[in-house]
């Protein structure tokens, strides 16, 4: 059945001024305005949200607002996914301002493939200060890692350690593709039946909760569609308080998420696995920071990485010391 109408969950926490510049950008979409609802699903906001969205839905009656107790990120979606009604479900942050084509775009892209499940878009900085150029820089380079076909194979010695860190990324075309090793988000789009076969967001994790779905997916030979031409501008802090936080919560859920999938409970795979991913943090910095297209980016960026890989370190430490000692406790 070719889908017709296309629900936009927002997910949105104490962030009214960003979630206005969302809005206003979804507002403004050029596709059939009566085939198109936004939801907003509040993450608990006290910081005058609700009022912000009580005023534009006077003007904007497509628009709907949907509160719930502060649960976290994943809670979020699924409480949007509750509320949508659409054919196509897709899902952006509150910082993200999209393109008047995002819906159009979207939804010409089901009708043209039958067969595409979930789609994504490739995420931009939407600021050009040094600490949006900086935070973007960050993310942007582990997109380019994981658009590779396959993983790299694993190496075992520090020698080939170092000389994976310093090398580049493959040379790559923007195209189409499902070719790659990236979740499902990116202001994803999803087909409606593919949370009927892979089930809800997991709320025990409150950062990677899209990397948990995409395992799943993939899992069921659902892939992800990756759409370069589909870009999505992303609003970052120009003092990167934001970037960090990210990623000490990311370090912290990736430890849960390794245990949900079985990498810790291996053998010795505990410990291994956090020596691994302590050690390789500094590694990761270099080799983020190796991307850079000059010497001069290379050495101010360097303290950036070092710091925000870091916060991922950390969050990953005390996200290991607490599971075990739950466990313990348990």
């Amino acid at each position: 059945m070719t889908p017709r109408t296309l629900s936009i969950i927002v997910l949105t926490f104490n962030r009214r001024r960003v979630l206005r510049d969302c809005l206003e950008s979804l507002l403004a979409q050029t596709y059939a305005p009566e085939l198109i609802e936004i939801v907003v699903s509040d993450d608990g906001s006290t910081d005058g949200t609700r009022e912000m969205v009580t005023q534009l839905q006077a003007d904007y009656p497509r628009l709907k607002y949907a509160p719930q107790p502060h649960r976290g990120i994943p809670a979020a979606r699924n409480n949007g996914i509750r509320n949508a009604t659409g054919d196509i479900v897709a899902i952006v942050a509150d910082d993200y301002v999209l393109d008047p084509t995002y819906a159009s775009t979207t939804m010409q892209f089901f009708h043209d493939r039958p067969e595409a499940q979930i789609v994504r878009g490739k995420v931009v900085a939407a600021g050009s200060d040094i600490g949006s150029r900086i935070s973007h820089f960050y993310f942007d380079v582990s997109v380019r890692r994981r658009l590779e076909p396959q993983p790299p194979a694993p190496v075992h010695d520090w020698r080939g350690r170092l000389a994976r860190a310093w090398r580049r990324p493959l040379p790559f075309e923007e195209t189409i593709t499902t070719r790659h090793q990236l979740e499902a988000a990116g202001a994803a789009a999803f087909r409606r039946e593919v949370f009927e076969a892979v089930g809800a967001f997991d709320e025990t994790l409150q950062r990677a909760e899209d990397t948990d779905m995409t395992i799943r997916l993939r899992r069921l030979g659902i892939e992800v569609y990756y759409n370069p031409f589909q870009r999505i501008r992303h609003q970052y802090s120009p003092w990167m308080t934001d970037t960090v936080a990210k990623c000490y919560l990311t370090g912290v859920n990736r430890s849960r998420l390794y245990n949900k999938h079985g990498v810790l409970r291996r053998p010795g795979g505990a410990i291994r696995t956090l020596v691994a991913h302590e050690a390789e943090a500094v590694l990761t910095a270099v080799w983020r920071v190796r991307q850079a297209d000059s010497v001069l980016k290379l050495v101010c960026y360097l303290p950036f990485m070092l710091l925000f890989e870091g916060a991922n370190g950390l969050g990953f430490f005390l996200g290991f010391v607490s599971g075990r000692l739950r466990r313990r406790s348990g």
